[in-house]
């Protein structure tokens, strides 16, 4: 529902799971926060929403196969888009860096077509930060 291509790089997939849902772990909280806002979008505007989680992403260099990683992800949600002023609109994104230019994150418009799939009817703007790399 994200637009997203599945590369088999990232992705852990659990062998045995009890539904279709639970197939594979999150590498994102994005679907999280838009299923949260699918399910109060008839609050008033701005709908602004946050989550701190963990999410899982494949890890060769671990004895499990894979690494979790704690992010802090928000949403906002109003009649047009807000923070700015495939997952995102191309050339309505940016990368997050550090200083000694690693990727900790990402910032965007969320495509219409990710919304459209959600059932939400407004512009979202969504930011997604690898929190542990702060520390």
């Amino acid at each position: 529902m994200l637009n997203r291509t599945d590369d088999k790089s990232k992705a852990v997939i659990i062998a045995n799971p009890r539904t279709s849902e639970f197939e594979v772990v999150r590498t994102s909280l994005m679907s999280c926060l838009l299923k949260t806002l699918k399910h109060n979008i008839d609050h008033p505007r701005p709908i602004k929403i946050f989550e701190v989680g963990d999410v899982v992403t494949l890890d060769p260099s671990r004895d499990v196969g894979a690494s979790n990683n704690r992010r802090l992800a928000a949403l906002y949600c109003n009649r047009v888009s807000g923070f700015e002023e495939p997952e995102f609109f191309p050339k309505r994104q940016c990368k997050i860096v550090t200083s000694d230019g690693k990727q900790v994150g990402y910032l965007g418009i969320v495509h219409a077509e990710v919304l459209r799939k959600f059932g939400i009817p407004d512009p979202c703007t969504f930011v997604e930060m690898d929190i542990e790399a702060l520390l």
